[in-house]
Formats: structure tokens, sequence, C-alpha cells
């Protein structure tokens, strides 16, 4: 079981975690986790498209993760979290446009 970790902006995984703090280490900018499944149209997409306004990292999605975000409330994938430099995040299910935009347009 992947060991989780209370952090300023909640509970993350080790992979979640090391991901973070090297891209926090590298950029001072926003910057996001997708969390994708195989074969998948909506994740591949939101994954391209939220790559042009900032740095992206994409996790094939396991058992214990679908099993996490169950638990959130999510029921679609991808799964994505957008970590700001001020600490705070923004999170959310399926490929929704207009966040995507939102961060685009921030860019």
């Amino acid at each position: 079981m992947s060991e989780m970790k209370r952090v300023g902006y909640g509970y993350v995984c080790s992979t979640e975690r090391s991901i973070i703090e090297e891209l926090s280490r590298e950029e001072k900018h926003m910057h996001a986790i997708i969390y994708t499944k195989p074969n998948c149209a909506k994740c591949r997409m939101t994954s391209n498209l939220l790559s042009r306004a900032m740095p992206v990292q994409t996790i094939m999605a396991d058992e214990q993760d679908y099993a996490r975000f169950r638990k959130q409330g999510y029921k679609s994938m991808p799964v994505v979290t957008v970590y700001k430099p001020d600490g705070t995040r923004d999170q959310w299910c399926d490929m929704r446009t207009d966040k995507i935009n939102q961060y685009k347009e921030a860019d």
C-alpha cells in the first residue's frame, strides 16, 4: 500500500509527493498532476490542453488511486490537481474544458 502523507494541501501518496517536490524546486509557477487510465481519450486531451498552460505530469492510476478517488467523490477520469505557487490547489475529475480554459487564459 502506498504510504499517504499529510502535506499543506492534503494527503498525497509518495509518488505524487516526490513529483510535487521536484516540480516545486524547478518552477515557481503552477503545475499539474493528472491521474489517467489506459486508452482514455479524455485523459490524453486534458493532458495535451493543460500542458499548453503549465508543466504537467501524468500518472497512470492504479487500484489504490481509484479507491482514493472514489472516497473523494470522483467518478470519472482523469483526476486533475493544479498546484498553485501560493500553496493552494484546484482539483477536479473528467475533462473540464471550462477549468482548462481558465488556466490557459491565466498564463
